[in-house]
């Protein structure tokens, strides 16, 4: 290195508006310390060569070193907005948001610098990290583990506060399952979620649904659902595909949906994900009411509530799968079916029949069959799991938004889905 240096001041005397020998001799400056200088330097290379991004990299970085964290941030914006490749300046982009004491902002750009350069198959060993940024992304992995908890943990407060410290320990046990600080344990061997797991839920893959408030309310009316989803199709209101689209070649693929030349799985949703859909409120009004006024509903942003009109065609199989939360159960209301419509919930079967709700916990597998050669329809909505508290359903409430606004704040998509 220093040999090289005494080169590049060669060149740089010969030829002094040489980018590429200002970048070297201030990367030098900047390992001896001499920060100013390298300052200089870079500024200078930049000044003749604006769109080479690791001049503009290494500028940022020496900023830091100043102790000039928001302008090192502007540059870094700079460099990520010119060369989305250049992983390493989110990474510095995120020490100086750290500088600056803004932890959260800090963690999540170290946790979305480290998953957009994993997802290009960088900084996934040692093999594939530069070995100049491994003690900086060592620091980083540590600083998402250090605050992600206590930032997981600030937004259990409230419910603490209302109902004591007690009263969210399961959920608090759930968290360091989550961020697998401990191995998860399921009650049952069948279960598994995908995001999820309240450790002491009753474990059952069926589950009585007039233990949720309003439940029966609800199913008795279910005539007056059936009269206005068959309104609905019959003023063309077209209900969507399920999973996306009717070809059963790639729901085969997908290993979603199964059946006879006319399977089809279709919906019609009022909430989808907790947002309101226009199309089913003016469809199905007094429907949409009566959901309304349930009682304790799941109320989550980006996850719920979910209530939708779902019709299987005849000789329609929707393929095993497993959810991603013990929290949430799902209710069916079958509002007419056609020869045998099963739902499958691990070993137990359970056929539907008009107006009489199905309830079952998705962590354990799960598979529904029409075996007849007409539609059966069902109005189908979630709940939380009976055996939450309040204090519980309040927690998970502000947690799994929480946890969605990390992910969003980072870049990446919420470790959850419909």
């Amino acid at each position: 290195m220093e040999d090289a240096e005494v080169t590049y001041r060669k060149a740089l005397f010969h030829m002094p508006d040489h980018p590429e020998a200002l970048n070297f001799i201030a990367m030098c400056e900047l390992g001896r310390g001499e920060f100013d200088a390298a300052h200089e330097h870079l500024e200078h290379a930049i000044r003749i060569d604006s769109q080479e991004a690791s001049f503009r990299r290494n500028l940022g970085i020496t900023q830091l070193a100043l102790g000039r964290a928001q302008a090192a941030i502007d540059t870094f914006e700079e460099v990520i907005a010119m060369a989305p490749k250049e992983f390493s300046a989110r990474l510095h982009r995120a020490a100086a948001l750290e500088k600056l004491g803004n932890t959260y902002d800090a963690t999540t750009a170290y946790y979305r610098a480290i998953a957009i350069a994993q997802a290009a198959y960088h900084w996934r060993n040692r093999q594939t990290t530069p070995a100049s940024l491994q003690p900086l992304l060592r620091h980083a992995i540590s600083y998402i583990k250090q605050n992600q908890k206590r930032i997981f943990m600030d937004w259990l407060q409230p419910a603490r506060e209302e109902h004591g410290a007690a009263s969210v320990a399961r959920i608090e046990a759930g968290l360091s399952m989550y961020l697998k600080e401990v191995a998860t344990q399921y009650a049952d061997e069948r279960q598994h979620c995908s995001f999820f797991y309240v450790p002491g839920v009753a474990a059952s893959p069926s589950l009585d649904a007039t233990q949720v408030p309003g439940m029966d309310d609800l199913a008795r009316v279910g005539a007056t659902f059936m009269v206005e989803l068959r309104a609905a199709e019959a003023a063309g209101r077209e209900l969507e595909p399920y999973f996306g689209t009717h070809d059963l070649a790639i729901l085969r693929e997908q290993e979603v949906l199964d059946g006879g030349e006319n399977a089809r799985l279709e919906a019609l949703y009022l909430y989808r994900d907790g947002d309101l859909e226009p199309l089913g409120r003016q469809s199905c009004p007094q429907t949409f009411a009566a959901v309304k006024s349930l009682p304790h509903p799941v109320e989550i942003e980006r996850l719920g509530p979910n209530v939708y009109f779902m019709v299987l065609g005849p000789d329609t199989h929707m393929l095993p799968s497993k959810g991603f939360t013990n929290a949430r159960i799902h209710i069916e209301i079958p509002l007419w079916v056609s020869g045998q419509t099963v739902r499958q919930v691990a070993d137990t079967e359970k056929a539907w029949r008009a107006g009489e709700p199905v309830a079952y916990d998705a962590t354990f597998v799960h598979e529904l069959w029409n075996h007849g050669d007409g539609t059966s329809a069902a109005l189908v909505l979630d709940a939380w799991h009976p055996d939450l508290t309040a204090a519980e359903c309040m927690a998970l409430t502000a947690l799994f938004e929480g946890i969605s606004q990390f992910h969003v704040a980072a870049g990446v998509e919420p470790p959850f889905g419909s």
